[in-house]
């Protein structure tokens, strides 16, 4: 089995070093993008098998984000988490279609939890 990729669509130096260094430590290959614009075209050119993918971002916002790789092919069926700060569930999933699941408040999810979420998402 290939190894899982996953891209990382963080501004924050700190939260994206270590988000990477844990996937790394778990043998995952990872990406990062520190902008929307950035991840939505490492997105369409890489196809991830996961998304990790914050809401606040210095220029366009991880809701335009997902918008922009879902109207693709490949990005229909594109695997996506949302770690997020900032934003209610309910606000949320007024723009994205994930399960409240695939949502992970930061700074209130360890990485345990997060490891096995991203499992979880790698599965369907």
């Amino acid at each position: 089995m290939q190894t899982p990729t996953i891209l990382v669509i963080e501004d924050s130096t700190y939260l994206a070093d270590s988000l990477i260094d844990m996937l790394d430590m778990h043998h995952y290959k990872s990406l990062h993008a520190s902008t929307g614009r950035e991840g939505v075209a490492l997105a369409l050119d890489k196809q991830p098998d996961l998304i990790l993918l914050d809401i606040r971002l210095p220029d366009i916002n991880g809701y335009e984000v997902y918008r922009q790789i879902r109207a693709t092919d490949w990005g229909q069926t594109a695997r996506v988490m949302v770690l997020t700060a900032s934003e209610s569930i309910d606000n949320i999933a007024k723009n994205i279609d994930l399960p409240r699941k695939y949502v992970l408040f930061k700074p209130d999810w360890s990485i345990s939890a997060l490891m096995e979420q991203i499992k979880l998402r790698l599965q369907y």
